[in-house]
C-alpha cells in the first residue's frame, strides 16, 4: 500500500501532465481565434472600403447633375468649370483620396491582406483613367492635407 506522500507525489505529477496539456490546449484556441479575428478584420476592412465607393458612385449616379460633371471630368484638360462645379469636383476628389488613404493605412497595419489590397489599387487607378480630370485635383488633395504618395496612388498620380 502507497503512504501519502508517494500519492500525494503522484498525484502533482499527474495534476502537473494535465496542467501542461490545459496550457498547450488554450494556446492552440487562443491562436485559432486569433485567426478567426484577422480574417474576420480583413473582410470588415475591405467591405467598409467597398461600400464607401459604392456610396460615392451611387451618389454621382443617382444625381443627374453629378453625372453630368462627373461625364466632364472625362477630358483631362478640363477647365470651363463653374466655381461650384470646381468645387464639387474637387470634394469628389477628396472622397476617393480619403477613401483609398484608409485602404493604404489599413494594409500598412495589416488589417487587409495583399490580394484585396491589389484590387483596391486596381479600381484606384481605374478611377483615374476613366476621369482624368480628378487627377491633378487628387495631387492638390494630397498637398493640402499634407499626405504622403502612398503605394496605393502610385503611378496612377504619378
Amino acid at each position: 500500500m502507497m503512504n501519502h506522500q508517494a500519492l500525494a507525489a503522484m498525484l502533482g505529477s499527474y495534476g502537473e501532465f494535465f496542467g501542461a496539456i490545459a496550457v498547450v490546449a488554450t494556446l492552440g484556441y487562443l491562436a485559432l481565434q486569433v485567426r478567426q479575428n484577422t480574417r474576420s478584420s480583413y473582410v470588415t476592412r475591405s467591405a467598409a472600403v467597398t461600400n464607401r465607393l459604392g456610396e460615392i458612385q451611387e451618389a454621382i449616379v443617382c444625381n443627374s447633375d453629378l453625372s453630368a460633371l462627373m461625364a466632364k471630368c472625362r477630358d483631362p484638360e478640363l477647365t470651363d468649370l463653374t466655381p461650384t462645379e470646381e468645387e464639387r469636383v474637387q470634394g469628389i476628389a477628396e472622397l476617393y483620396v480619403k477613401t483609398f488613404s484608409d485602404v493604404q493605412t489599413a494594409h500598412s497595419n495589416s488589417e487587409m491582406t495583399d490580394a484585396y489590397f491589389a484590387t483596391f489599387r486596381a479600381e484606384f487607378r481605374r478611377i483615374v483613367e476613366t476621369y482624368p480630370a480628378l487627377k491633378p485635383r487628387m495631387r492638390l488633395t494630397l498637398k493640402r492635407f499634407d499626405m504622403k504618395l502612398f503605394p496605393i496612388y502610385a503611378p496612377a498620380l504619378d
